[in-house]
Parts: C-alpha cells; sequence; structure tokens
C-alpha cells in the first residue's frame, strides 16, 4: 500500500488491507497508535476499519486520493466521538500512506458539545458504543490564580458524590478532536463560606446534627499534569474544555507513543475510565541498553513490595527476550529472608482459573492472564522448563550442605583466590572494609594479585609470601620488598590481619583459605530466558559485597568479550551466553552508599553503572532510602519506581521528579501499587500489578 499511485483505483486485495484485521491498516492501529493490549482494543479497532469501510463503499472506483477527499469532507461535520476515529483514519493516511488528507481552515466554538456515536458498526456494535458514550465529569478553569499553561491545567469537577477523582488518576480534556491527557497531581475542595467560625454558627451553634438552613455548595478542582497533547503542540488550553476520565486509548497513546511494538515491555497496569486494566509500557532499550540502563525501586520496608515488583519487572523482560529474541537474561540476589528462593514453586494455570472471581486474589488472577496473554509472561511454564536456577554459598562444615533455607536444587558455590583476582583486581578489595583501603593499601593488594596470579597461589600461601619477604627484608628498617615493589610494614601487618581475620570468620566456607579447587557460580553457563537466583541471606555484610561485585563484575567483561566478539563475528565459547543481563539486589546503598568520599570498592561498581548500558549490563536495585544511594548511580538510572515512603525520606532530592500531591500519595500507598517513571514517559504514572504467583500459591494452598 505504500507504493500505491493515489490515483490508482484500488483492486479488491487493497481493500482487504483496510478493512480485515490483522491486515495493515489494523497493525498500524495496534503498533503507532497503541490500540492493543486492554479489554476493548478489539472493538476500537475494528470501529476505525468499519468506518473507513463505510467511507470507501460510499465511493464509485476508489482510489487513495478519492478517499482523503471523503475523508476530508465527513471531518468538517462530524460529531466528538467519530471525530477522533476519522482523524485516526486521517493519520494513517498522512504518516503511513503519505496521502494528503486536505481540511479547509475552520473555527468551531469550544461550548458546542454532543457526543455521539453513530459509527457504521452493525447493531451490536452501534449499542456498545452507546454505552462506551463519555461522561464528562467537570470542565477545565483557566483563571487568574491557576492559569493553564503547556505543561499544566486546572479543571473543576460537577458536584456528584459519584464521582471520585483522586492524585494519579487520568484525565482528559476535549476540543473538537483535540485531546490533552494529564496526571491528576492536586485536589481541593472549596466554598464560599470565609471562616470556620462561620460554619459553626450555621450548624446551630456548632452542633452536629443539625443540617444548614441552605445548602452551600462545595467546588472541587484538580490540577492535572499533561501528559500528552493530540495535536502535538506545546501551548496551553485555551477555553473550558469539558474533561472525562482517560480512556484506554487515551493513556496507552499518553505513555507508549514512543514505543515500538517489538521494545515494549511490560511495566504494569493503570485503569481506565471504565475500571479495566491498561497496560504500561516500558522501552527495552532503555532498560537492559544500549540506549540507556538501571531501574531503581525504593520505598519503605514490608509495605512498599519492592521485591514483589522486582520479581514482575524481570518476568517482563524474561518474556521481551522469549517473543523477540532479544537475549536477557536475569540474576536476582535473595539478600533478605527467603523468599526468591522458592519462586519456582508455583500453581497451575487451571488453579488460578479457579479463583478468577475470588474477592482477594481474583484481581491478581486476572492481571496474570492479562499480562500472559498480551506479552507473554508465562512464569509457570518456565519453572516447569527449568529456566530457574538457585545458587547459594556452601556451609562452613563440609557436612552442613549450603547455606541457604532451600535444600534441593539448588547449586553450592565457593571461590578461591585465583577466582576472584580472575574477575578482577577489584573483586579483592572486597575482602577488606572501605576504611582498611588507603593507598597504601590498594598498592600493596595489587602487588599481591599479580603475584598471586602468576604464581598460581592460595590466600595462605600469599600470607606466607609475604612474611617471608617481610623477613627477608629486615635489615631495610620500615619497608620491605615483595615482587620488585616497596611497601611499608605497617600495612602489610594491617592487610594480613584483617584478611587472617575475615578468612577465618566473615568469609568461612564462601572463601577458600588453602585451596584453588572451588566452585564459583559458573556465570558462562548463563543463558537467554533464564533466571538465576543467589542466595546470600546467610552471608556477613562484607560476605555479600563480595559475591555481589564479584558477579557484577564477571558478567560485565563476560558482556564486553561477547560484545566484542560479535561485532568481530567471532562468538566462540560465548554463542549462547546473553547480549544483556538484568542484575537485581535489594538494599542497593550496602553495596554502592552515598556520600562523597571515594571507596574503591563503590567506586569500581559506580563505574560499572555508568558503563552499563554499552555492553548490555543493567542494574535493577531496589532499597528502603534512595537517598542512601550513590547520586552517580541514580544519575544513570532511566526508570524509577516509588512504593509507599516515608514522609521525611520522599522530600529528599532523588524524588524530585514526583509533584507535590504524587509525594503525598506515595506516603499512602497499598501494596501492589507503584509511582512509575520512565525516561520515554512524559510524566509519572501510579500501576499496579499482580500478587506474585509464588505468594499466591502459598496463600491460596493449592
Amino acid at each position: 500500500m505504500i507504493q500505491k499511485d493515489p490515483a490508482e483505483i484500488l483492486q479488491e486485495p487493497d481493500l482487504e488491507e483496510f478493512i480485515e484485521q490483522g491486515k495493515e491498516f489494523d497493525q498500524w492501529l495496534k503498533q503507532e497508535k497503541k490500540i492493543s493490549h486492554y479489554p476493548n482494543a478489539k472493538y476500537d479497532r475494528e470501529k476505525r476499519r468499519k468506518v473507513l469501510e463505510n467511507i470507501i463503499h460510499s465511493i464509485k472506483n476508489p482510489t487513495l486520493t478519492r478517499i482523503a477527499d471523503e475523508l476530508a469532507f465527513r471531518l468538517q461535520s462530524a460529531e466528538s466521538d467519530l471525530l477522533e476515529v476519522l482523524q485516526d483514519i486521517k493519520q494513517f493516511f498522512e504518516q503511513r500512506l503519505g496521502v494528503r488528507v486536505q481540511l479547509p481552515e475552520e473555527s468551531v466554538s469550544t461550548e458546542t458539545f454532543q457526543e455521539k456515536s453513530t459509527t457504521a458498526v452493525g447493531e451490536e456494535g452501534e449499542q456498545e458504543a452507546k454505552g462506551r458514550a463519555i461522561q464528562w465529569i467537570g470542565r477545565v478553569a483557566p483563571t487568574l490564580r491557576s492559569p493553564s499553561t503547556p505543561g499544566e491545567f486546572t479543571f473543576w469537577v460537577e458536584d456528584n458524590e459519584n464521582i471520585h477523582i483522586e492524585v494519579g488518576n487520568l484525565v482528559t480534556a476535549h476540543n473538537r478532536g483535540v485531546r490533552v491527557t494529564g496526571l491528576v497531581t492536586d485536589i481541593q475542595a472549596v466554598s464560599d463560606v470565609p471562616e470556620v467560625l462561620d460554619s459553626f454558627y450555621a450548624h446551630a451553634f456548632g452542633r452536629p446534627e443539625v443540617e444548614m438552613p441552605t445548602r452551600i455548595p462545595v467546588v472541587v478542582s484538580a490540577r492535572a499534569e499533561v501528559v500528552r497533547r493530540s495535536d502535538g503542540r506545546m501551548e496551553p488550553i485555551r477555553g473550558t474544555w469539558p474533561v472525562a476520565f482517560a480512556t484506554a486509548k487515551e493513556i496507552r497513546e499518553a505513555y507508549v507513543a514512543q514505543i515500538p511494538e517489538e521494545h515494549e515491555v511490560l511495566g504494569g497496569f493503570t485503569y481506565d475510565n471504565r475500571g479495566d486494566p491498561v497496560p504500561i509500557g516500558l522501552d527495552a532499550r532503555y532498560i537492559v541498553g544500549y540506549e540507556a540502563a538501571h531501574i531503581n525501586i525504593s520505598g519503605a520496608s514490608g509495605v512498599a513490595t519492592k521485591t514483589s515488583y522486582a520479581l514482575f519487572l524481570l518476568y517482563a523482560l524474561l518474556a521481551h527476550s522469549e517473543k523477540h529474541n532479544s537475549g536477557i537474561a536475569a540474576i536476582a540476589f535473595n539478600v533478605k529472608e527467603a523468599d526468591l528462593m522458592f519462586l519456582d514453586e508455583l500453581p497451575t494455570w487451571e488453579e488460578l482459573d479457579r479463583l478468577k472471581n475470588h474477592p482477594r486474589w481474583g484481581p491478581s488472577v486476572r492481571l496474570w492472564h492479562q499480562a500472559k496473554e498480551d506479552y507473554g509472561l508465562n512464569p509457570i511454564q518456565w519453572a516447569q522448563k527449568g529456566r530457574f536456577r538457585f545458587f547459594a554459598p556452601m556451609h562452613f562444615s563440609p557436612e552442613g550442605g549450603v547455606l541457604s533455607q532451600r535444600s534441593n536444587n539448588v547449586q553450592k558455590f565457593t571461590y578461591s583466590l585465583q577466582s576472584l583476582i580472575n574477575a578482577g583486581v577489584g573483586a579483592l578489595y572486597a575482602v577488606f572494609d572501605p576504611d582498611d583501603l588507603d593507598e597504601k593499601a590498594i598498592a600493596l593488594i595489587a602487588s599481591m594479585a599479580d603475584l598471586a596470579k602468576r604464581e598460581s597461589l592460595t590466600f595462605e600461601s600469599l600470607m606466607d609470601k609475604v612474611r617471608n619477604a617481610m623477613q627477608q627484608s629486615r635489615s631495610q628498617g620500615d619497608w620491605f620488598v615483595l615482587d620488585g615493589i616497596t611497601h611499608h610494614r605497617a600495612t602489610a601487618n594491617k592487610i594480613l590481619n584483617r584478611l587472617q581475620h575475615a578468612l577465618e570468620n566473615q568469609l568461612k566456607g564462601v572463601i577458600l583459605k588453602a585451596e584453588n579447587t572451588d566452585r564459583p557460580i559458573p556465570l558462562e553457563e548463563l543463558q537467554p530466558g533464564q533466571l538465576w537466583v543467589v542466595d546470600i541471606t546467610q552471608l556477613s555484610d562484607k560476605g555479600q559485597r563480595l559475591i555481589f561485585q564479584t558477579v557484577v563484575r564477571t558478567v560485565f567483561r563476560l558482556l564486553e568479550k561477547r560484545k566484542a566478539a560479535k561485532i568481530t563475528k567471532r562468538l566462540e565459547d560465548l554463542q549462547h551466553f546473553p547480549d544483556h543481563v538484568v542484575i537485581f539486589v535489594d538494599e542497593l546503598n550496602k553495596f554502592v552508599p552515598a556520600g562523597r568520599e571515594f571507596s574503591v570498592l563503590k567506586g569500581d561498581i559506580v563505574e560499572i553503572a555508568a558503563r552499563g548500558r554499552s555492553v548490555g549490563l543493567s542494574l535493577l536495585g531496589a532499597q528502603q532510602l534512595a537517598s542512601k544511594v550513590d547520586e552517580e548511580v541514580l544519575a544513570n538510572t532511566s526508570t524509577f519506581a516509588v512504593g509507599r515512603s516515608h514522609p521525611v525520606e520522599i522530600h529528599k532530592p532523588p524524588y524530585g521528579w514526583l509533584a507535590q500531591g504524587l509525594k503525598q500519595k506515595a506516603t499512602l500507598l497499598d501494596k501492589g501499587w507503584m509511582l512509575l517513571w520512565h525516561t520515554l514517559h512524559n510524566r509519572p504514572v501510579l500501576v499496579h500489578f499482580p500478587i506474585p504467583l509464588h505468594h499466591l500459591k502459598r496463600e491460596i494452598g493449592t
């Protein structure tokens, strides 16, 4: 159709591209207009195809030019609801087919609105259209004190207690086909009673059971931040346009218009004017690379459900990988409790189907079905295929098994000096506390690493080498030579003492002291579509930091090697390794804490975070307090989510992307709700996500 001569008479196969489901026009509506993945999307697309079919059948020997002329004629006199349909068809002709739909200049009053659904969609469709007539809830009110701007508008709400509007709702102002969708960020109710004292007197001098003689009208007004204006103009609303709750189509256009279908990742659900769930999309290129990377989730412990939302996002990314062959895998660190270690214990879809109408679990079950059908999220199938693998550190006592609450189907891991060195000298720094690592200590550790790598030493033999070097250099006073480099004895004594204590206490079991026959996590075996869980709950803070940083460095190195090999077309051993790896860790502030002081431990991870997008490494970090995470990591993050948060925390700089009303909303969020912002979203959005399936398994007892 793109190559079609506009003056050529259309044949039957050409007409099918306009009116048949799954053909070119239908695909354009899905991909460009985002009329997809919500309950009435199929009807909305059919409505547009039927209107276009009606136009075509009204023309003798139709051509693209004749259809465009008829479309322009109908646009001049269309009612508002039909006007939106016709404008979508107009965009298809101009943007997709390159055929101009010429409209005469017109001036339309914003006060004359009569919403009718008169499209030719058949008797059944006509009845549904009538049921979907726009329900106005108020009008835009530009005033001296609350002017409309290109980014905001204020509207009053009808005096109707059945209309419930809250911060976080999405609304749309209408004007002859131009639609401005906004996010409600502030609400207030006022009356013309000057003081509380006047109200007190009016109720029989403070008797609450007595009504006022005259009903005083209370005016509810709301402020909305503009998310999208359908005509693309950056100008304020100039009139008292009527306002309605946003439809699914308007929400999808507002938040997903810039995201191609092949890059869309499910980020959660919001709700439209009918109360139906509407999926909110994220762009995979801005989550896992190479355009941008990283997700950060914050919220109070126990009520923000950070881990549950992170798991939902990981599932969404794995589904995208499976559907679009985008080569994504994930590694999750189980830092608290044992929740992630049992995510493969899931109910069946048949068991879930029986709960679709359950008052508590039904909404989550329905969301899971929608996520599965529209985006391919199917953890139940992935668990059956063995896509989940579990790892835990070896118990310090050989007969003790692993340090994990999970005992079956879990692989134990240990690390030797050689494995840490192979991951990079930075991994060796994690054996020590940040306060121990001054310039002299770093230089000594680097010399020790070079010597150990060259001679394949263990920790024990390396410490012996350092002691021998100190013994042989007794005549040199406070200095000694190790591997041709001079170091201070005091530095060596401190490093040896700290190392001895760490190996025998804090890192016992997970780090081998006297051997190199270890069993590190086999990261080279990671494949696209897999989710690995590493249990570090039973390790000390130092042990957790060591394993996390070793894994991150190793994955970064493998991704660098994979990308270079892909460019040179010499994949060799890494041909099955993923193109992108997402690493999830809770309590991110423990690994990259905020603060101006340089730390060699933090600095290495900060650098990896800054460069991660270029090789396909993405950190999905969660923590109670985003203000405690290094600002460079946050500055390189493309997606933020906030659950219920403490009032003191939510007003700190990392949450500057939230309007004041949304910050107040964040202090009251229920479980399962997040305020989400993505780099391709003009405004944040309030999203809902379902209860994790392994939680449902436990709760329903199936």
